[in-house]
């Protein structure tokens, strides 16, 4: 029987935003959408290209691809398959947050591997974007609520995903390759970063899909040593999944300088077995959101909705960075803080232990049009 604790944390992680796919038979990987959020298929599970209308995927043009995180539960969900996808959703609020990027010259893409993610213990999904032996394998969940291996893959998620997001983009003219992760994706994403720098490096690929910034939104860490991790820096421990990401960061910002973002909406890091991985925020740019137009309660959604919080960001201009003086008035700095829109070189500019970003205003909408940060000392 699963704690309360561990009800909670499910909760937690239940989506915002969700479409409807039958989960009869195994699909995962990467789709393209378009600016209307329609979604086309982009790699088949052999490996196999497919070929989309450019509406879709226009290989002269920058690429961002987005990885979900946990998927408790979804596939049960209304008779059918859940799925996030770029439509938000909320009170008298209707977006598609895919149009703007689109309109801006960007490809969008998904990697989905939600039913992979959909284990009632975080633990085992998030092993599977490691390693295909991990607890549970590489099961996947189907709408009657089954698990089956049948045409189950031999690798784990997060090399099926290097290897769809590299094909996909072999072609790519545009030389620039965005990734974002959200809860648990964020590892994901880490993963398929380090996996691209490592092939980049060894000449396995061409530095046209070496990826150029890696967003972390809200990102969640699972507690304690993982055998399926080994003991890389062979302190006599197994690794922990929050270490093995801030070694992957480090080593992209030494090899690259690549710009690195830490948004954090919640307090899903002290839930349970949420690691706060602190050591982390003094690398990336660590940035506050604080979605107050949410119940203060309200963790489930203060989670999820900087997801929509980021995509719709590229819509607007970078938000001001201010700081507050005595009589609590905002002066601006002259300088932006970060969403989608701000520019790779402030992110970077942005990046160590000296300052963190804290969101001041803006905080009743939904809309990030209207929002400020204050830069605080860290």
């Amino acid at each position: 029987m699963m704690k309360p604790a561990q009800w909670a944390l499910i909760a937690l992680f239940t989506l915002f935003s969700l479409s409807t796919h039958a989960a009869d038979t195994l699909d995962y990987g990467l789709y393209w959408f378009d600016g209307n959020n329609t979604s086309v298929k982009a790699v088949e599970a052999d490996g196999t290209v497919n070929t989309v209308p450019l509406s879709y995927y226009d290989p002269s043009k920058p690429t961002i691809v987005h990885f979900h995180g946990w998927q408790p539960g979804s596939a049960t969900r209304g008779n059918g398959y859940d799925r996030e996808d770029f439509r938000f959703v909320w009170g008298s609020e209707d977006v598609i947050t895919s149009t703007a990027w689109k309109n801006q010259g960007w490809n969008i893409a998904y990697f989905y591997w939600d039913q992979f993610a959909d284990e009632s213990e975080v633990k085992d999904a998030e092993a599977k974007m490691w390693s295909a032996t991990g607890p549970r394998g590489m099961r996947y969940r189907l709408s009657d609520g089954s698990y089956s291996t049948q045409h189950s893959p031999s690798k784990s998620v997060g090399q099926i995903a290097f290897e769809q997001v590299t094909a996909a983009l072999a072609g790519n003219t545009s030389s620039y390759l965005r990734l974002s992760g959200h809860s648990l994706g964020n590892q994901l994403a880490t993963i398929v970063a380090s996996k691209i720098s490592d092939a980049v490096y060894a000449g396995d690929v061409g530095t046209n899909v070496l990826v150029d910034r890696l967003e972390l939104l809200d990102p969640f860490w699972s507690q304690d040593g993982k055998g399926y991790l080994g003991d890389a820096n062979g302190d006599g421990a197994n690794d922990w999944v929050g270490e093995r990401t801030r070694w992957t960061i480090e080593e992209l910002i030494q090899r690259h300088n690549t710009p690195v973002t830490w948004y954090k909406s919640s307090g899903i890091q002290d839930v349970w077995i949420g690691d706060r991985n602190t050591a982390l925020e003094g690398i990336v740019s660590f940035i506050h959101n604080r979605f107050w137009y949410l119940a203060s309660g309200d963790y489930v959604n203060k989670h999820n909705h900087v997801v929509p919080w980021y995509f719709r960001s590229m819509a607007s201009a970078a938000p001001e960075e201010v700081t507050i003086n005595w009589r609590n008035q905002r002066i601006p700095t002259g300088l932006d803080a970060a969403s989608a829109a701000t520019a790779d070189s402030r992110i970077g500019a942005m990046m160590g232990d000296t300052y963190h970003w804290d969101q001041v205003e803006g905080r009743y909408t939904a809309a990030p049009q209207d929002d400020q940060f204050e830069r605080k000392n860290y």
